[in-house]
């Protein structure tokens, strides 16, 4: 491991999310929800939106404005709709899927929604909570304007993420996209690190193509296509594997394993996050 990477255990990697997000000013069981959601997509392999995602909190505007509690607008016997209250979406989305299992056990099917809430995370850990419990989850966000239309110089269109979850025998087959080329989540932290991007992803602010995270922030993202309308595919229709193929890789089976390895070997996080995150947990009152 070289110099600039921290190495974690999960309890120290836990106690160090919870202190620094204390420090930012959220109550305990606030902080136990989103260390967790932040926890498990660093177990999964996705950095970007692992313990690095807490410093990217007081950096948003919406933290900044008032919160309200969490609030129910309107309930049918299948539909549930949330206010959100400004809260951040790791937790106004925690509450949100458990109230979804709760409806749709009792009757069979539910629609919820939310709104007024913001960063919600990582969509796979609220279908893959839900799928949990014996049920299909579909979700998707809209988000602020971020991608340019192909052939567009100008962000007009969200990352509008989309997570399916489907029960199986072995455990919840998920899929968690966004239908952009790049994550806005992993340019905040390539920022942060000052690190390229890779080619083809993003514009910069004259609709130029670039590599430089802090250009993006000021230009756009291009949409998605490849592997993606795979993804897409293979959660409306059973795959059948070809002849000559060992196997096929399905959604979130790589973020699984590194999982697994997780619960084993701990968390490498960058020490810049490292860091920053243990200045916040000395801002936390004593």
């Amino acid at each position: 491991m070289t110099p600039d990477r921290v190495r974690l255990s999960l309890a120290d990697a836990r106690e160090l999310a919870q202190a620094a997000l204390r420090g930012i000013g959220y109550g305990d069981d606030e902080a136990r929800i989103i260390a967790d959601h932040v926890i498990d997509a660093a177990m999964c392999g996705y950095e970007y939106s692992g313990l690095a995602k807490i410093l990217n909190l007081p950096e948003s505007e919406h933290f900044r404005a008032p919160r309200r509690p969490m609030a129910l607008l309107r309930e049918t016997e299948v539909s549930l709709a949330f206010d959100g209250g400004n809260n951040v979406g790791m937790l106004a989305l925690f509450h949100a899927a458990q109230a979804t299992i709760r409806k749709a056990a009792a009757h069979g099917v539910a629609l919820v929604s939310l709104t007024d809430a913001w960063m919600s995370g990582r969509s796979a850990y609220y279908v893959e909570m839900i799928a949990g419990q014996g049920l299909v989850a579909i979700h998707t966000a809209s988000s602020s304007p971020l991608v340019a239309p192909p052939g567009g110089t100008r962000p007009v269109l969200g990352t509008n993420p989309i997570a399916i979850a489907v029960p199986s025998s072995r455990g919840p087959i998920v899929l968690d996209m966004g239908t952009s080329a790049y994550m806005m989540t992993e340019v905040m932290l390539r920022t942060r690190l000052k690190e390229l991007l890779p080619e083809g992803v993003a514009l910069g602010p004259a609709g130029e193509p670039t590599r430089d995270p802090a250009a993006v922030r000021r230009g756009a993202l291009l949409p998605f296509g490849g592997y993606k309308g795979f993804g897409l595919a293979l959660m409306i229709q059973a795959l059948p594997r070809q002849s000559g193929v060992d196997g096929i890789r399905i959604p979130s089976e790589r973020a699984f394993r590194l999982r697994e390895r997780a619960q084993h070997k701990g968390l490498e996080i960058d020490r810049l996050v490292f860091d920053a995150l243990v200045a916040l947990r000395e801002a936390s009152p004593r």
